[in-house]
């Protein structure tokens, strides 16, 4: 019954940790200063992609975005603050657009192809001429600290563990194609969509829509027997 995911589901999720908001009672609360916030997170998380976190500094976020750096550090407190701020919001929206969708759907195999489909959706949304760098950022967290990566890959674990649940329910219902590992498949899904972010350019000949739809029909067809991806 929907709303009510099978025992399991449930279990798997971390604890969500929110991108901070902009600071209440300065510019940063504001419509524009929200705006100028995500601005922020876009040229920070192109510099981290092209430079490296230990390359690019905060003066050169604070010229990309065409602001001092005093009027950088209104909106965040440190360089690292301001990576784990765009990690967090880049997991927020993998809740909203993958997660808690797929957690509401009680067939697993609907709900393998909602999660590939939503999630290269999700990787496509914001597009650079270096592919999706937000996508990325989320991806490579190594300049990140002890504790903030550990709450990071909690939650990243959490959807690994879906993903994986998911597979399991396939196979234990004889869907799965014989000799399909569970979790080598889990993690060659998640790989081949967040490689989206990086092949995938915003002037490119398929739309994001076109992408998701193909790398669901190569997903289903890979794992599954022939006669149910035939079904």
């Amino acid at each position: 019954m929907r709303g009510h995911p099978p025992a399991g589901l449930r279990a798997v999720k971390a604890p969500t940790l929110r991108a901070r908001s902009p600071r209440p009672g300065k510019r940063g609360a504001t419509a524009l200063g929200v705006d100028r916030q995500r601005q922020i997170f876009v040229a920070a998380s192109k510099l981290f992609v092209e430079k490296g976190f230990d390359g690019a500094s905060m003066s050169d976020i604070a010229e990309a975005v065409q602001i001092t750096k005093p009027g950088l550090y209104h909106f965040v407190d440190s360089k690292e603050d301001l990576l784990f701020t765009i990690v967090s919001f880049g997991m927020d929206r993998l809740d909203i657009d993958v997660i808690e969708p797929a957690r509401q759907e009680p067939d697993p195999l609907k709900r393998l192809a909602l999660i590939v489909r939503n999630h290269a959706m999700n990787v496509g949304r914001i597009t650079t001429d270096i592919g999706s760098p937000l996508s990325i950022v989320v991806d490579e967290t190594s300049g990140l600290g002890a504790e903030n990566r550990r709450a990071v890959d909690a939650r990243k674990r959490a959807y690994f563990e879906l993903l994986r649940c998911t597979l399991d329910r396939l196979e234990t219902d004889g869907k799965l194609r014989e000799g399909v590992d569970a979790t080598a498949a889990a993690f060659s899904i998640i790989g081949a969509v967040m490689w989206i972010a990086r092949w995938r350019k915003a002037d490119g000949r398929l739309s994001i829509e076109e992408v998701a739809d193909q790398l669901t029909r190569i997903v289903l067809r890979g794992l599954l027997r022939p006669e149910v991806e035939s079904a």
